[in-house]
């Protein structure tokens, strides 16, 4: 019998791992926010503290680091926690307990004012066009994190990644040199935090380093343009790449799908056909999270043990 094939990007955690951070996630206090609507100071050394001495810990967030941060790398990775999941006392201390883990790659934030650190991500029948997050303001969140409560019943709702990097080395001169210029806008900015100022118009290309800077493209923001301005053109071009380098995957229970924004965009295909005969609390359910890189944040501890 051939052995199953699993991806780079996937991540096991190791099972020595899973007993005994599900036997301590009890131990993990309820997250508390300080500054910017980041996770306080205290709540991560507790944390911390919590993981500290567990089997395989530095081994699982070094390769966490890898593939979320290699310049020549994707961007991303999805950790299988559903072990950890199902061995946890309950539901609440399963996801402190990935919340923990998160703190060891970067620091959680709440964007929006209005939403829980984990924000349940609606239930959208159609696609979620590739983009990345808080796309107009001026510090972006670095990461994005969906943990996949339940898949879609139907097995469709694929999730994408696409490297934006390297899109943008495939553009022709013209084109990159057009996305340059802050010319774009997308969506509105209020009840924000720790996400900077609002930028808008912005750039797509803002000229900084892929660790500082960020390809500020969403595909909803081509909603209702002008086929023939230049500046659509060029963004247009972009977004044929973006979808010619795309990766598409399916998430299954307890799946994390974490996404370095410097790197890579995300976006969602829409889910399987029939959804109106599937009740509300039986369809495809993400909890979205976002993180702070510790590059922003020269006073936060080093993580890794």
């Amino acid at each position: 019998m051939t052995s199953r094939s699993v991806p780079e990007y996937r991540v096991t955690l190791p099972k020595e791992l899973v007993a005994d951070l599900a036997q301590r996630a009890t131990d993990l206090p309820q997250w508390l926010l300080g500054n910017d609507d980041e996770l306080s100071p205290e709540t991560v050394a507790r944390y911390h503290g919590v993981l500290a001495g567990l089997p395989r810990l530095a081994e699982f967030t070094t390769t966490c680091h890898q593939l979320l941060g290699a310049p020549d790398g994707d961007g991303f990775a999805v950790l299988e926690l559903a072990e950890l999941l199902d061995a946890a006392e309950s539901e609440e201390a399963g996801l402190r307990a990935v919340t923990a883990l998160l703190s060891l790659i970067a620091t959680p934030l709440r964007a929006y004012d209005h939403w829980p650190l984990w924000q349940p991500l609606g239930t959208n029948l159609a696609i979620d066009p590739m983009h990345i997050d808080v796309v107009n303001s001026t510090l972006p969140p670095d990461y994005i994190a969906q943990l996949c409560v339940r898949p879609d019943p139907r097995g469709q709702g694929h999730s994408v990644v696409s490297q934006v990097r390297r899109a943008v080395d495939r553009l022709g001169y013209a084109d990159a040199e057009l996305l340059t210029h802050p010319q774009y806008v997308d969506g509105s900015f209020f009840e924000l935090t720790g996400v900077g100022d609002e930028r808008q118009p912005f750039p797509i290309l803002d000229g900084l380093p892929p660790s500082e800077g960020f390809v500020r493209f969403t595909a909803k923001m081509l909603a209702d343009t002008d086929p023939a301005d230049p500046y659509i053109k060029a963004v247009r071009a972009l977004e044929r790449e973006l979808i010619t380098g795309k990766r598409r995957f399916l998430l299954g229970r307890g799946d994390l799908l974490i996404a370095n924004q410097h790197l890579c965009c995300h976006g969602r295909e829409a889910l399987g056909g029939g959804q109106e005969d599937v009740a509300e609390d039986e369809r495809r359910l993400l909890l979205q999270i976002f993180l702070r890189g510790q590059v922003r944040h020269a006073a936060t501890p080093e993580v890794l043990p």
